[in-house]
């Protein structure tokens, strides 16, 4: 006789925003289905309601390159924007970077940011050098026809050689984490990086001090936190707020992150809310590999709405979307524009000659997205 103890209990119920991630993230690797995302490319993609109807706002203010950039920033002064019927306060404007503005931020995001003091993903295992990861990687690239193991001076050292892996962390039980690692190595596990005021993963708060934030990178979000500044809406439903009433010129950048994912990665759904200030908008820039963007309610209960965020896409959370959960469930492989992935595509750019080829980030590019938000915190 069966004697294990029976019940009547169901599995816990499963949230409308986790439904969402598991089915999108559930798709095969090449065959993708974008019958319910809303493509802002593709008139009339996506919109199974009048919630979730595409309502297009007019800047009334002009998206100016900003003073030290020494090429044009965005392609059109006032481009088309778009907002949710369901999120009347998120501002979309798509493929908006120009071609070189593109490239301008994947070399800052790769090179100019992603070391010290910025902290990363790595930091609490890894004795980081000072100079970016891809830069190393791309200067000294690891003999991939050598069987045989590096001078040991050229692999990054572990903290856990020396016991020191930063307390609250969790040691992971991966050993890729618990051995030197090459530059090369890292660089594909590097999954973000904090600027300006650096965030605490552990304790939600940002109390790791602060490095100098970007000064060309702030005064791209200015410019875009000026231009959105209360937009028009092209509706004559006069009962549709105003998707940005924050006063774009008070705008800073006091904090911001940089998630860099490859063909399979995701984040899960989370507010961002840490911030006193949570008038000022959350400027949000795409470059690389398209994606699947989820923007749900203040409750994972709400069912969200599926975005696509292209390469050049910028995207303006205000409002009450500020509290919205939202996340990336799914990275487009293979969907990363050519003026990026072809390897003589960044020769004639103005840049510094400091900076890698081109080819390098050619190659990541091809395969990785690169998202780079702010926010004003105070």
């Amino acid at each position: 006789m069966d004697t294990t103890e029976q019940t009547n209990e169901l599995p816990p119920k499963q949230t409308a925003f986790r439904r969402s991630e598991k089915m999108y993230k559930s798709w095969s690797t090449r065959l993708v289905d974008f019958t319910n995302i809303v493509d802002l490319l593709v008139q009339n993609s996506g919109l199974d309601d009048n919630n979730n109807t595409v309502r297009r706002v007019q800047l009334t203010r002009d998206l100016e390159t900003p003073t030290g950039l020494h090429f044009q920033a965005f392609r059109h002064k006032r481009p088309p924007a778009y907002v949710l019927g369901s999120h009347p306060d998120l501002i979309v404007i798509p493929d908006v970077l120009t071609d070189e503005a593109q490239r301008w931020l994947a070399r800052k995001c790769l090179c100019d940011c992603a070391h010290p003091p910025n902290r990363t993903n790595l930091d609490p295992f890894f004795e980081l050098p000072a100079e970016s990861l891809f830069s190393i990687s791309a200067y000294r690239p690891r003999d991939r026809n050598s069987m045989l193991l590096r001078d040991q001076t050229e692999l990054i050292q572990c903290r856990a050689q020396h016991n020191n892996i930063d307390t609250g962390v969790t040691v992971p039980k991966d050993k890729f984490y618990l051995q030197p690692a090459s530059a090369e190595d890292l660089l594909e596990r590097l999954r973000w990086c904090t600027l300006g005021k650096q965030y605490n993963w552990t304790t939600k708060e940002y109390d790791l001090g602060a490095s100098p934030f970007d000064v060309e990178i702030d005064g791209l979000m200015k410019s875009i936190a000026i231009a959105t500044t209360q937009p028009e809406n092209n509706s004559n439903d006069d009962r549709l707020p105003c998707a940005n009433n924050y006063e774009g010129s008070n705008y800073v950048s006091q904090a911001g992150i940089i998630n860099y994912y490859d063909e399979r990665s995701t984040m899960a759904g989370h507010v961002d809310k840490t911030e006193e200030n949570m008038d000022a908008p959350l400027i949000s820039l795409s470059i690389g590999l398209s994606c699947v963007y989820l923007i749900g309610g203040n409750t994972r209960d709400i069912e969200p709405t599926g975005l696509l965020l292209r390469s050049g896409d910028v995207l303006v959370m205000c409002g009450e979307s500020r509290l919205a959960f939202h996340g990336v469930p799914r990275i487009i492989a293979g969907s990363s524009p050519k003026y990026l992935i072809d390897p003589s595509a960044g020769s004639c750019d103005t840049v510094n000659p400091n900076y890698p080829e081109w080819s390098h980030f050619a190659r990541y590019l091809a395969t990785h997205r690169v998202n780079c938000n702010a926010r004003k915190c105070s």
